[in-house]
């Protein structure tokens, strides 16, 4: 039989233990990785989660045991401030899922109760909106989300670019530079209705107003208090702004890793023929400006449904590719 417990204080070695046998770790996709880095990455995240467990109001960790006490898997639940503020209902995710590892038939039923744990825990709290990202082989986790009420909402692919395999960036019609103070209303204004197939936008319960709204705070945070090396670019043409692009440094995969990696977020580009061309200059021009910057890697996720920029990046022959598909639950 199988029971739930709740976990807290530190990562214990049988945890770590099953951190290190799960097969769909942040970024497991990347082959290159050297032996037993993603290993050391999880279970720092996982550190990192167990400190905010410590307020069980906020996040708590479920690990399903045998009859004997051994542990078989683990989940995380948490509270989201910032989704709660911007949909105006509580909201949370589910940031770890690790069943365990063995066949299918094995691990469905840890999944399945792993996952009640967690939405009961949620539920609680007075949580309506939930969200899981789940590696597009992930089957037991992405049954169990769908046995609990989840419903598909997004398809990605993530893509990871070596310097060698880019492009030279050659100025082309457009000026490349950093933000300025006086580009936030432009750049507010390039970002409105910029995303129209992504998650937020294309799940039917989130109004439009609200999508918007949570794309608006997020480039207007990377503009105006951006984190440690984390940078807007700005495509001008003739003195005028036609798009912006943002990129941060992924320090923790970096350092754990030893493959320096830059992150691509939110770009966009104004709506009409003279801003041909501006994904692309931003595109290139920041990648080489990261491998300047010490990173050899440049990173991006791109939702299926927004196939111009998917076509656009995939010119760039790939180092490696990630599939995943992220879930929405309304309680």
């Amino acid at each position: 039989m199988t029971t739930i417990e709740t976990h807290s204080g530190t990562l214990t070695d049988e945890l770590a233990e099953l951190a290190d046998s799960h097969e769909f770790k942040p970024y497991y996709f990347v082959n290159a990785a050297p032996e037993g880095s993603l290993e050391t990455l999880l279970k720092n995240q996982l550190t990192g989660f167990l400190r905010k467990c410590e307020d069980p109001s906020k996040a708590a960790l479920f690990v399903a045991k045998d009859d004997s006490g051994k542990p078989l898997g683990f989940c995380g639940a948490e509270l989201l401030d910032f989704d709660t503020a911007v949909l105006k209902v509580n909201s949370g995710r589910i940031p770890f899922f690790v069943p365990g590892s063995g066949e299918y038939n094995d691990i469905r039923p840890v999944a399945d109760q792993l996952m009640s744990a967690a939405m009961d825990w949620l539920k609680e709290r007075d949580v309506v909106f939930t969200n899981i990202r789940a590696a597009v082989y992930e089957m037991p986790l992405i049954h169990a989300a769908e046995s609990a009420g989840f419903n598909l909402m997004d398809n990605g692919i993530t893509v990871i670019i070596h310097q060698d395999n880019a492009p030279k960036y050659e100025k082309a019609g457009y000026d490349i530079r950093l933000f300025a103070g006086k580009d936030i209303d432009i750049v507010r204004e390039i970002m409105r209705d910029a995303y129209t197939h992504d998650r937020f936008h294309l799940d039917p319960k989130i109004p439009h107003e609200a999508a918007e709204e949570l794309y608006q705070l997020w480039i207007h945070h990377c503009c105006v208090s951006p984190r440690e090396l984390e940078r807007v670019l700005i495509a001008e043409r003739k003195g005028v702004v036609k798009g912006f692009f943002q990129y941060h440094y992924e320090k923790e995969f970096s350092q754990t890793t030893g493959m320096g990696l830059y992150t691509y977020g939110p770009a966009a580009v104004v709506r009409d023929r003279t801003a041909i061309g501006a994904y692309y200059s931003l595109l290139v021009f920041a990648i080489e400006n990261t491998t300047m910057l010490g990173a050899p890697y440049a990173m991006v996720r791109i939702p299926i449904g927004i196939t111009p920029i998917l076509k656009l990046v995939l010119k760039l022959p790939p180092s490696f590719m990630g599939f995943d598909m992220t879930y929405h639950h309304w309680r």
